[in-house]
């Protein structure tokens, strides 16, 4: 039974289920609801028995929320706090970019109001970017594509295609205020826009803000109409629209913070509230615990919208919050907690707010052991609730979750509550939109945990609030980073309107994350040398900018006076004026690049996981970094186990291999598991959960198999996540104690391959065109080619590409001629079909086979191939042709020989593709199922000679092909004399590429 068969009967069976619920409503109809239960039996039986067959024949349902989130008015808060979650289906009009329009000059074009005639017809789901199918892979992904192997990105089908190219836009959605809102103060809330954006409220224009990672918000409330519709209009310009250039610098292009992977992205990617408070609030709370002083500081930012002075008392409590989350993976993820009843006071302190204006008010108390310090290994929290009074009544409340505990910087060492700690963790890019679930962050951790890491640095750029919330919950140290990316190599440090939005950035970062306990430290920048390195800048600019960042990067401790840490992260420690060394490495073990200096050190990244190929890396496992991924992955687990036992436990503060959730663990195929074929769009999980409006969090449609490594439950049939080597190996180097013993925790003896035997075969006869190509690469590989009879040759070679009908016969009599321990190799390189001519010569048939490869595989082991190694194997990096076989052999002659060499099953041309997506096309690429991939095939003959049929290329005239085939004709015995000079050669086979530090993340 086909799919299209049973999707067609299940569609009737459906339509007839409907019609049956009419019929229903006026009268019992059990004898048709009988015939209707039989066909459905009929279809599941039928289903199931193709389910057997084909597993995956649908995408899976995930019912559940994708993203548990919460809304930011807490309970405590109520009833002077309320918010009206604005997420939900809202309206899109992209514009055009007027003719003519200059790029790159820093202004960007005018956005013109919407038009009322041209909303599109499919809603926008709000939190997410217009072109959020263009997060990853993109939609060109797939059979009959340029990207056959990529993980597709498209989580939102319903969106049209002609919206990922979209630059600016307008959204739009009404609202209505809650009845009981007329007293209170309305504040739009956005916690992130993509890209430059105008706020309109009932057409008149309330704000503007330009930064795509941080909160911000307007008091609106002259603009709402209390219990009537309020139109809302975002207007949204990508922010590379602004891009100005510089020809002095030859890269410089962003007048603003970058960020990483998302830096392509437009619109209202993150929440949108609407808050309503009382007009004097609270608007602002900073908890300074002082362990050491057992003292708790809370600094209370007041907000008075009166147009009168008003006199306030502002006090709090402290509670120890319990989490109340489930243990599985599903529950685990989900916010769920609660105030225990207080177990501190803050006395009330008095002040005058003046009218329009703002007032500061510090709490002080002594905590005498009435909390728990919280730590990595004991994340104890606590919630302050802060009260503000008037004339003896409440006016408001304002919660705030924190924690107990105290870092400070004391020599080479980072001390938490007084005592030394080393973090070892984890980073890793925002390569797609699955990041944008607080079930994915929470697998994250979960991982590093189970590694016995303690840290993560949230690399490149800002990510949502609730990565900070996990992180406090869990016992996850977080290293908080700005979207300075300077990898991009594009922050233009030229443009001085570049400096006010990094400094705006910078700061809105602190101040949204500088009371959660996980935080500790801030890292203004990543890699910001490649910014001088790559841009050809002069010294002046260069000691110019260098101060500027410096003053930059400490502008965090007016914010921020309680964490000593602050770093560039790369950046050594900006010829010294930072507090902490910091540095990223390569493959390798490089102890001498780490400073001997009385600070913190940490090394940010390390390892050569996104650039190192396996010529690179078999210095750390030999042949096997060649062979799968798993291999290649078996090298980084050496070098990283290393790495951390000879360098992060006895040196640094802060470790981190690159990306160990990337390249250590196996990307999952979430909802895909017919490897005969390659993944489509009904593929993947399909989030079944209906559509909420008014939900804080993401809300997508599905998820594609092999966008990432971490299963938080979407796939029941999957694991939370499939460890590798490297994730082994900082396991077992990061055990409790001291390294434990591990299989990667040493380089193993190197590979080695015998030379060839002494040759026997003096002469070699030839069958084919004595003008051809093979025939010419033969005599320059120095073959001792025969003169025109060959009877006496110890080898015969035939070319199949030239060989004629009557030369068939010839070369069969010679065949059979052939003495013992003869060799015949007929040549099939080039052909697209198998000549009756080449089958002729064979006992039994053979057949090519749809098979293309850029590196071989020794199958069985024999003399001819025992001096190959992997590198002789690899045409993956080739300046030529990097298919060392365009068919694969099969049919009978293969299935009754011996394969000495056969297709490798992977490809690592994919690993020359984008970070976000060359993992999972290698994992996929190596599980689908492929046609025979054998290349030379071994026969033996009745007078004891050998039969052999290759599809290795022999055309391509590179050094790597010289030295495959003078290995493999010298493992056969033939005598080879010295290469001949060829002027038309290529360059060599492979070159690795230098890499002391990781930059182009």
């Amino acid at each position: 039974m086909s799919h299209a068969i049973a999707i067609t009967m299940a569609y009737f069976l459906i339509t007839m289920a409907y019609f049956l619920e009419i019929y229903k409503l006026t009268q019992s109809n059990q004898p048709f609801l009988s015939i209707l239960r039989a066909i459905a039996g009929v279809i599941g039986v039928l289903t199931i028995s193709l389910n057997a067959i084909s597993p995956t024949v649908a995408s899976v349902p995930f019912a559940g929320e994708f993203a548990p989130q919460q809304g930011l008015v807490a309970a405590a808060e109520r009833p002077f706090r309320d918010e009206l979650c604005l997420n939900g289906r809202w309206q899109f009009q992209p514009m055009p970019i007027p003719a003519g329009h200059a790029r790159d000059r820093g202004t960007p074009p005018d956005l013109a109001l919407p038009d009322p005639a041209r909303w599109e017809a499919t809603p926008i789901k709000i939190p997410s970017p217009w072109n959020v199918n263009t997060w990853g892979g993109g939609r060109d992904v797939g059979a009959g594509t340029p990207h056959p192997y990529w993980p597709g990105s498209v989580m939102y089908p319903s969106y049209p295609a002609s919206w990922d190219g979209v630059e600016m836009g307008w959204l739009r959605r009404n609202f209505r205020t809650p009845a009981g809102w007329s007293d209170r103060r309305l504040l739009l809330h956005f916690e992130a826009v993509a890209g430059e954006c105008r706020i309109l409220v009932n057409g008149t224009e309330v704000g503007e803000h330009f930064d795509s990672y941080t909160p911000f918000e307007f008091d609106v409330t002259p603009f709402v109409r209390a219990g009537q519709d309020n139109e809302l209009l975002v207007g949204v310009r990508r922010r590379h629209l602004f891009n100005k250039t510089d020809p002095r610098f030859p890269h410089f292009r962003a007048p603003y913070a970058l960020g990483s992977n998302t830096d392509a992205l437009g619109g209202i990617w993150q929440d949108v509230s609407l808050i309503a408070v009382t007009p004097i609030h609270v608007a602002d709370t900073f908890v300074k615990p002082d362990v050491a002083r057992d003292r708790l500081e809370v600094e209370v930012t007041v907000n008075n919208a009166d147009t009168k002075p008003r006199r306030i008392a502002v006090g709090g409590t402290v509670a120890p919050w319990v989490n109340l989350a489930g243990s599985a993976v599903t529950d685990a993820p989900v916010p769920k907690g609660k105030l225990e009843p207080p177990v501190l006071t803050f006395s009330p302190v008095s002040a005058v707010v003046p009218p329009g204006g703002s007032a500061v008010v510090t709490l002080h108390a002594t905590v005498g052991g009435k909390l728990k310090l919280w730590s990595p290994d004991s994340p104890s929290l606590n919630g302050l609730v802060v009260s503000l009074s008037e004339a003896g009544r409440t006016a408001d409340r304002h919660f705030v979750r924190f924690g107990w505990r105290q870092l400070a910087l004391q020599g080479k060492d980072l001390l938490l509550n007084g005592r030394k700690i080393q973090l070892y963790g984890d980073l890793v890019h925002p390569f797609g939109a699955f990041v944008m679930s607080r079930r994915y962050a929470w697998a994250w951790y979960r991982m590093v945990k189970d590694m016995h890491g303690n840290a993560i640095r949230l690399h490149a750029q800002p990510m949502p609030r609730f990565y900070l919330d996990l992180a406090d919950e869990m016992g996850v140290l977080v290293l908080d980073e700005t979207a300075l990316f300077g990898s991009s190599l594009q922050l233009n440090f030229e443009d001085p309107v570049a400096w006010t939005r990094f400094a705006d950035h910078y700061d809105a970062l602190v101040r949204r994350d500088r009371n959660h306990p996980s935080v500790f430290g801030w890292s203004f920048g990543n890699e910001l040398f490649a910014i001088f390195d790559y841009n050809k800048v002069g010294q002046p600019e260069n000691d110019r900018w260098h101060a500027q960042l410096s003053e930059f990067g400490l502008r965090a401790r007016k914010l921020d006076p309680t964490r000593e840490w602050i770093s560039c992260d790369g950046d050594e420690d900006l010829r010294g004026t930072l507090p902490v060394w910091s540095r990223h490495l390569g493959d390798g073990l490089h102890l001498d690049a780490i400073a001997d200096i009385d600070k913190p050190r940490m090394v940010g990244e390390s390892g050569g996981t996104y650039y190192a190929k396996p010529p690179r890396l078999t210095q750390f496992n030999g042949d096997r970094a060649y062979e799968s991924y798993a291999g290649r992955n078996e090298a980084l687990a050496i070098d990283a186990y290393q790495n951390v036992a000879q360098m992060a436990r006895p040196l640094l503060a802060f470790y981190s291999a690159s990306e160990t959730v990337w390249f250590g663990l196996e990307h999952l195929p979430y909802g895909y598991g017919d490897f005969s074929r390659l993944p489509t769009a009904d593929d993947g999980i399909a989030f079944t959960h209906p559509f909420v409006e008014g939900k804080p969090g993401w809300q997508p449609e599905r998820l594609p198999p092999y966008v990432a490594t971490l299963n938080p439950g979407w796939d029941p049939a999957l694991p939370l996540y499939r460890p590798l080597a490297m994730f082994d190996a900082m396991k077992a180097a990061l055990a409790p104690g001291g390294p434990a013993p591990s299989p990667w925790d040493h380089r193993p003896a190197p590979t080695t391959h015998p030379a060839p035997a002494a040759p026997t075969v003096e002469q070699v006869a030839f069958v084919g065109a004595r003008d051809g190509v093979l025939y010419r690469q033969l005599a320059r590989w120095g073959t001792p080619l025969s003169g025109n009879t060959g009877a006496d040759a110890g080898m015969l070679i035939v070319d199949a590409a030239t060989l004629r009908s009557e030369d068939a016969a010839v070369a069969k009599q010679r065949i059979a001629a052939l003495p013992r321990g003869g060799i015949a190799l007929i040549l099939l390189s080039n052909a697209d079909t198998i000549p009756a001519a080449v089958n002729a010569l064979l006992p039994v048939p053979i057949e090519l086979t749809a098979r293309t490869a850029t590196m071989l595989i020794p199958r069985v082991p024999s003399p001819w191939t025992a001096p190959l190694s992997m590198p002789d194997l690899y045409f993956a990096e080739n300046p030529s042709d990097v298919r060392i076989v365009k068919h694969g052999l099969g049919g009978p002659f293969v299935d009754a020989g011996m394969t000495l060499l056969q297709a490798g099953n992977i490809d690592w041309t994919l690993f020359d593709d984008g970070e976000n997506v060359k993992c999972g096309a290698l994992v996929l690429f190596e599980h689908l199922r492929k046609p025979s991939g054998a290349a030379l095939v071994v026969h033996d003959t009745p007078g004891g000679g050998r039969m052999a049929v290759s599809t290795l290329d022999f055309i391509s005239r590179t050094d790597a092909h010289t030295a495959l085939w003078r290995k493999l004709l010298a493992g056969m015995g033939v005598h080879l004399g010295p290469i001949q000079p060829d002027p038309s050669a290529g360059a060599p086979g492979v070159a690795g590429k230098e890499h002391d530090l990781l930059r182009d993340g």
